[in-house]
C-alpha cells in the first residue's frame, strides 16, 4: 500500500508511468497541458501518457478538462483553484483564468 495525496493506492494498482506523472504534477503544481505536450516532457508515448492520465483523473488525483478540442489535465490543487475562480468571476475568460491559476501556484 502506498499513500498518493490523501488516496491509498494498492501496489498493483498504479504503475511506473502513473507515479511518474504523480511525482511530476506534484513537481509541477501549476502545469496545465494536453497529454501530447506531458508526454514529451516525460519522455513517454503520447498513448500510455493518456492513459494513466485517464486512469488518473477517473481517481481524482489529477482534474480533465475536457471542454477543448484536446483535453488538458491539471494536479487537482490547480482544478480546485481554477474550479474556484471559474465561480468567482464567471465572465473571466478562459485564458485569463488559467493564468491566473499558474501566477498563484507559482507564488512564494
Amino acid at each position: 500500500m502506498a499513500r498518493v495525496g490523501n488516496f491509498i493506492v494498492r501496489d498493483a494498482d498504479i504503475d511506473r508511468i502513473k507515479l511518474e506523472l504523480i511525482t511530476f504534477f506534484k513537481e509541477n503544481p501549476g502545469t496545465v497541458d494536453s497529454a501530447e505536450k506531458i508526454c514529451i516532457r516525460l519522455g513517454r508515448s503520447r498513448e500510455e501518457v493518456e492513459k494513466a492520465l485517464e486512469e488518473l483523473s477517473e481517481h481524482g488525483i489529477c482534474h480533465k478538462v475536457p471542454a477543448r478540442p484536446e483535453p488538458i489535465y491539471m494536479y487537482y490543487a490547480s482544478a480546485q483553484i481554477l474550479r474556484r475562480i471559474a465561480e468567482l468571476a464567471p465572465d473571466m475568460d478562459y485564458n485569463a483564468q488559467i493564468e491566473l491559476v499558474n501566477t498563484l501556484l507559482t507564488r512564494h
